[in-house]
């Protein structure tokens, strides 16, 4: 039970604290636009070495007309996910303490279903950015890519999952042990 719950904590601090480097970096996307290379995250783009916020202006910048929307439901995504995830670290750490005055909340259950739901968070946050991605920002540009900050909020996702499933685990390992009665 007691390994279940450090993999499980174990692959949540990592989760989290690729989640908020994810969302804070600039490489979510890179390109190219008017001969040189761009890239741009969730808060800003740079172009020929000096960085603009994620505005408006990125409409005019790449002659579009999109509605800066998928941004921010982007961004409340991931920052709802990192704090579901930290959310559930807090509830995994309490779960090696035995309290008695938590016996009747499973803090191993919460945890993983805090852990399911950061997965479920930044699931959408990643479907969102990679679907107006996809459909409309590289119609845009001929030469682009998918760079690291996106890559490792995909690799987010997969450490808040197996958080969930371990601490799933150590809980049905637990109640498998209190059925079964002391030995």
């Amino acid at each position: 039970m007691y390994s279940f719950m450090g993999g499980g904590l174990f692959c949540a601090i990592v989760g989290n604290i690729l989640l908020v480097v994810s969302t804070a970096t600039d490489y979510w996307m890179q390109y190219r636009l008017s001969g040189s290379f761009a890239h741009q995250g969730l808060w800003r783009y740079c172009m020929s070495g000096k960085c603009y916020m994620q505005t408006d202006s990125i409409g005019k910048q790449t002659n579009s007309h999109q509605s800066p929307a998928y941004w921010n439901a982007t961004r409340a995504f991931m920052i709802l996910s990192a704090m579901s995830c930290f959310a559930g670290i807090i509830a995994g750490i309490l779960s090696f303490a035995h309290f008695s005055a938590f016996e009747r909340f499973n803090r191993s259950f919460a945890a993983g279903i805090m852990f399911f739901v950061s997965t479920l968070f930044v699931l959408l946050a990643m479907a969102i950015y990679t679907g107006v991605t996809v459909n409309f920002l590289g119609k845009r540009f001929g030469d682009w890519r998918f760079s690291w900050s996106y890559i490792l909020g995909w690799v987010a996702l997969l450490m808040t999952f197996f958080a969930g499933i371990f601490y799933m685990c150590a809980y049905r390992m637990h109640e498998c042990r209190r059925v079964a009665g002391p030995r």
